[in-house]
Order: structure tokens, then sequence, then C-alpha cells
């Protein structure tokens, strides 16, 4: 407890909190005496209680050092790395991290929104979600999660673009597709198999009919090849040497210049499985097989694009 006194013409402010030595100090004002002692009282109290004042980084900071010491450790890496070094670039990214409230995210989601689909916008939040909760559990920061406190934006409709007989002959056997463009689009085509899989293919991971996949998106798997596939496989120079972006990026600009409208290079996956069922009337679980699903109702919901006279057909042959 705080005593003030007077001390030669002065002002004496003496603290005693138990645990601690005595604290005095002399003030020629005794407003200025009180306020000492009630500030220094309330700071030796708060340590005592595990409570004082924290000095909180700036997000930009920890961002960089979660980029180190967190996504360099995942398979995800350079695609979390990608959009943490855009979250550095907002404003809000120089706040300490206790000072980023939800308004300011919720404001960036908005805005994120105009070029991006809600689900683009939900993998960033994601990101930013996973690095609080890092701040807090793992690096001792009592900061709240500012992204479970806002309305997430709504998922889009599955995509069920598929390719055309046309599309495809446009961007097999133009005159823009490079040789390794061609080589990743038909290999996809015949597999099925993710981008990043595909880059990750190589020779020694082929064996008869199969090829094993040792980083997939969920767990190493094999896949079985046709003989058109395995042709494909052999005659690629593996692995390839082309990031997934370049591939994206090159894809959009191939798509534009042959005139293809709303495609993705993902795209070349859905139609691949939805063949494998209708063209090669494979089932469900052994489309998984291929696919890498866990889940048969992704399969059915995304890449099963049979239509109505496909089943008629079907059941009138």
């Amino acid at each position: 407890m705080a005593t003030i006194r007077k001390h030669r013409n002065k002002w004496q402010s003496i603290i005693r909190v138990q645990g601690h030595p005595l604290i005095s100090k002399v003030f020629v004002s005794k407003t200025d005496a009180n306020r000492w002692a009630n500030l220094t009282e309330v700071k030796l109290r708060r340590e005592d209680a595990g409570i004082i004042k924290i000095k909180y980084p700036k997000f930009e900071d920890l961002a960089r050092r979660y980029i180190e010491e967190i996504s360099v450790l995942k398979k995800s890496y350079r695609d979390e790395r990608s959009k943490i070094l855009q979250f550095i670039q907002e404003a809000w990214a120089v706040y300490p991290i206790n000072r980023i409230m939800p308004h300011h995210i919720n404001k960036w989601k908005d805005e994120t929104l105009k070029t991006l689909s809600g689900g683009s916008v939900n993998r960033k939040l994601d990101v930013i979600s996973t690095m609080f909760t890092t701040f807090k559990r793992e690096w001792g920061y009592p900061v709240d999660n500012p992204v479970l406190q806002i309305r997430r934006p709504k998922k889009a409709e599955p995509r069920d673009r598929r390719l055309s007989d046309a599309e495809i002959k446009k961007l097999l056997f133009g005159n823009r597709t490079s040789p390794i463009m061609r080589s990743i689009i038909q290999i996809s085509l015949e597999t099925g198999m993710r981008l990043s899989e595909i880059l990750r293919a190589n020779h020694e991971f082929i064996e008869g009919h199969t090829l094993k996949i040792p980083v997939a998106k969920t767990k190493p798997r094999v896949i079985p090849l046709t003989n058109k596939a395995l042709k494909l496989l052999k005659e690629a120079e593996l692995p390839f040497k082309i990031s997934k972006w370049q591939v994206s990026k090159q894809f959009r600009k191939l798509s534009i210049g042959y005139g293809i409208k709303g495609a993705v290079f993902h795209d070349c996956r859905r139609n691949a499985l939805t063949d494998f069922m209708r063209k090669h009337g494979l089932n469900v679980p052994e489309t998984m097989k291929i696919a890498g699903h866990t889940d048969p109702r992704m399969l059915l919901r995304i890449y099963n694009n049979l239509e109505a006279h496909h089943v008629a057909k079907k059941l009138n042959s």
C-alpha cells in the first residue's frame, strides 16, 4: 500500500507490497507523488498476478517468423507462403497482433471478394485463422482470433465444367501449345492426377501398369495406368521442370488464345475421372482408387458429370 508524506518541503511516496522491497521516490508535487505511487503499485501487483503488460509484435514480423518456422514444414509451403506474403502487403499488417480487430479482416474480406470467389477467400481466411491460433497456443501471445468473429463468405457451387472434344483438340494440337504443356495436359486427361502429382511424377515410381504417388494431397497412393498413360509417362522427361503456377498461368493463356471460356487446368482431371466412369465403366470405388478421394460424395457431386442422355443410352443398350 502506498504512503504519501511531506519530506523536506517535498512529497515522498513510499510503496509497500508484500514480497517486494520497499520502494520510495520524492516529488515536488503531491499530485505527481500520488500518480507515481498508483502506477507503480498496479505494475507490481500485475507482475505478481502474471498479467504484466505484454509487448505485442507486429503482424508482419510474426508472419515472417511463421513462414520460416511453421509453413516451411508443410507440403503446401509454397502456396501458403504466397498467401502470407500477400497479407504482409495489407495496411493492417503493420499493426501489433492484438490491435487487429474483426472489422479489419472483414473489410479485407469484402475487398478481396470483388476479385476472388468465396472458396478462394475462405482458404485465405483459413491461413489467417491458423496463424492466430499459432500465435496464441504455441508462441504465448494471448490474442483473440479475429477470423472467428466474422461471417464467412458462401462457397460457390461446385464446378461442373467439362472440356469438350473440340476444346481438347485445340489444347493438344493447336500451334500455341508448347511440348511440355501438351505432355502435361495429355497425362492429366489420361490419368486424372492432380497437377501437383503430375509435376512430382518420376520414372522410378512406375512399376508395371501402376504409378506410385509418394506425396499426395492426403496420403501416398498407387494408381493404375492405361496403356496410353503408361506410354505418355515413359516418353515424358520426368520430373517436369515447371511449377504448378506456371502451368496454371500458361493454361489460362492457351484458353484465351483458343477462345475457350471458363476453363481451368483442374477441368482436365474432371474430364478424366468422368470418362473413367462413363467410357471405361469403372464403378465408384474403382474411380476413387484412381482419384485419391476418401469420400465418395466428392466424386459423385463434382466429378461424375453423367448427363441424362448417357444414362438413357445405358438403360437401352
